[in-house]
């Protein structure tokens, strides 16, 4: 990158002196009589290490402004793309989920026109707004149904029918694909992306036809655009080509190929004559799902000077974060204005022993050029050290943001889950009788839930209850013994079976549950309506696996602390103090938060603070951010669950 205007600023100036200090001592030289060229060789020695130093100063100043923008381009490209990945990853669950829908399957296998499917269709996407259509597919690849096209639509794919059929012909592993293309299925998209999965006969192999989910990735990856852009950077999508798909900058067009752009580290380009430095990050693989090779690149224009003067978000934290190179640069500066000095202490001794008063206006000028010269790279350094303070709050934030917003979007697919799967008909037509003491219901049951949790992994177990608060299913079969059992208290039966719409859900406060070994967990529940009477005869419930989930979030968004170092750390709490999940086997949330405890709880939709906090001894830039929600999950819903996010970064 091209050294920023503030180091070429601070070498201009230094040159400056370097040549006033040589004009001096030949002026000096040629002036003075015996006794002084002693001195001034000294200040040419004294010169020449400056030289060096002020090399060494340039270098290791363009050193870090580039680091910066690595940390800063690279933190953002990677948030966003691990944002995206970990949604792709739940999608794969969805389609495997709803391919098994018996009011699907009957469909297909009937050629009548059923003027309900629509309307069981809307019921799932309306759960799920990612989705922004479901089709069905006959086995020759014509469009049976969807939400946005009536029956019998016919429409002309060849990439899709292609794809369809090599479906037909092979053994998928996960049991679906990704398909994303231009199709006319959705023609105000330049590529859609379809997770499609055949739809098998119930008791046999059969494929009865396909089922496709249509993600809208166009608004979710605005959405994630526009929250981890912070109004300062700007983010494209590319596809594993390289070619952009989704972009908030303008100036960059669609399918542009920007294949090696940022790959390595940062690089500058141009678009429409402005700079932008940018840094390109592929998505990494989550629970296995690697997706189709999503990248994400974060750019950042270059006409402001420099990384200080962007509208970061100033920190109480001024610990001093110059290491290495630039502490030792610092040292020996003020060590060539310490040998200034003596030069020039030396000179006047000189003088007044021989009488050379010609030499005295010369070491006025070496003294000043020391001073001088010792403040250059004063106020150098010490401008980079505001501008990685800057750089160093804005990731701890950006770090904090993640966690938080990441933790929203996985309680968000949490919540979906129980409505979705208690919309299933076989879940709705065998409750009541289960719930009755029929054991072949049970059994059935048992299956239908078992087979639902070995897709949605996040869980270690999921309920089925009648209407008095009795289990009648698990999924987890060392489980099998709640079955018969009363729900715990910490499961919010009352409200579960009060709900008047299958929109709605209920979720436990976080808490210690029986159900999950005594550890601390969120219990999603919704209602379930008996398929025949209408009438709700039940419930749902999931006991999310929060402990691994939750610290996994945290260590994925800490940097990567190198050997014998302070590491760092995280914690989620909520406003109450609870520490719901820690990177630290334990810690003491008042001794952690001292002097800023009541602030930090009282933190509110997506509010922020910045605080140097001191912890058994150590010291640590911490950025705290409240939950904000995502999408309608504790935005536009009934549901309030305040989340604040600690990241603790060591300052050593």
């Amino acid at each position: 990158m091209e050294p920023p205007a503030y180091v070429k600023h601070y070498d201009s100036q230094l040159s400056h002196l370097d040549n006033w200090l040589a004009i001096i001592a030949l002026v000096g030289k040629v002036a003075s009589r015996s006794g002084g060229n002693g001195v001034l060789d000294r200040v040419t020695e004294v010169q020449d290490r400056f030289r060096l130093l002020r090399v060494q100063l340039a270098a290791a100043l363009t050193e870090e402004y580039a680091r910066e923008y690595e940390m800063v381009l690279g933190s953002r490209a990677s948030i966003a793309i691990d944002m995206l990945v970990r949604n792709l990853f739940e999608r794969s669950a969805d389609i495997g989920f709803l391919s098994t829908d018996s009011t699907l399957r009957a469909y297909m296998e009937s050629r009548a026109v059923d003027g309900n499917i629509h309307q069981h269709l809307a019921r799932y996407v309306a759960k799920y707004s990612v989705y922004d259509d479901v089709m069905l597919f006959n086995l020759d690849g014509t469009l049976r149904t969807s939400l946005t096209f009536p029956e019998g639509t016919t429409f002309h794919d060849n990439g899709l029918n292609q794809t369809l059929s090599q479906l037909a012909s092979s053994q998928l592993e996960g049991g679906y694909v990704e398909y994303f293309a231009t199709t006319p299925l959705d023609p105000h998209q330049q590529r859609s992306l379809l997770f499609i999965s055949p739809i098998y006969n119930d008791e046999s192999t059969q494929r009865l036809g396909y089922l496709a989910l249509s993600f809208n990735l166009n608004e979710e990856v605005h959405g994630i655009f526009e929250e981890v852009a912070d109004g300062e950077f700007e983010l494209a999508l590319l596809d594993k080509s390289g070619r952009v798909v989704a972009s908030s900058l303008p100036q960059l067009a669609l399918n542009e190929s920007l294949w090696q752009v940022g790959v390595n580290g940062v690089d500058v380009i141009m678009l429409n004559g402005k700079a932008y430095a940018c840094r390109q990050v592929t998505g990494a693989t989550y629970q296995g799902y690697a997706g189709l090779g999503w990248r994400c690149l974060a750019l950042t224009e270059l006409s402001r000077d420099t990384m200080i003067e962007r509208n970061v978000m100033h920190s109480s934290a001024d610990g001093d974060v110059v290491k290495g190179q630039l502490s030792n640069i610092r040292h020996q500066a003020a060590i060539i204005a310490q040998q200034l000095n003596l030069a020039v202490i030396n000179g006047h001794i000189i003088s007044v022993r021989h009488k050379a008063v010609e030499l005295v206006p010369v070491l006025h000028q070496i003294r000043e050029i020391g001073h001088l010269t010792d403040q250059l790279f004063e106020d150098s350094i010490s401008t980079l050290r505001q501008g990685m303070s800057l750089t160093a709050t804005a990731d701890a934030t950006m770090r904090a943001f993640s966690m938080v917003s990441i933790m929203d979007r996985n309680l968000y697919e949490r919540a979906n889950d129980v409505r979705w799967w208690a919309l299933d008909e076989r879940i709705r037509s065998q409750l009541l009788a289960a719930s009755k003491g029929d054991e072949q219901a049970r059994k059935e049951l048992s299956a239908v839930i078992h087979a639902i949790n070995t897709l949605y992994t996040v869980y270690t177990n999921i309920l089925l209850f009648d209407r008095q608060g009795m289990i009648v299913a698990v999924s987890n079969n060392n489980a099998a013994s709640l079955i018969g059992t009363q729900v715990p208290k910490s499961l919010p039966l009352a409200a579960c079976l009060m709900t008047d719409s299958d929109q709605d859900y209920v979720v436990s406060a976080f808490s210690e549950s029986e159900l999950y070994a005594n550890g601390g967990t969120y219990l999603y529940c919704a209602p379930v309506v008996d398929f025949n009477s209408n009438t709700i005869v039940g419930g749902i419930a999931t006991v999310f696996d929060a402990t691994p989930e939750f610290r996994q979030i945290l260590a994925d968004n800490l940097p990567v602390s190198r050997a014998q170092s302070l590491p760092p750390f995280a914690l989620f709490i909520d406003a109450e103090g609870q520490v719901i999940s820690s990177t630290l086997a334990t810690i003491c949330l008042p001794q952690l938060l001292d002097g800023c405890y009541a602030e930090v709880l009282g933190l509110r939709d997506g509010e922020r603070l910045i605080q140097r906090l001191e912890y058994e001894g150590n010291s640590y830039l911490s950025a705290m951010v409240a939950s904000t929600g995502y999408r309608e999950y504790k935005r536009n819903d009934h549901y309030r669950n305040d989340v604040i996010s600690i990241t603790c970064l060591p300052i050593v």
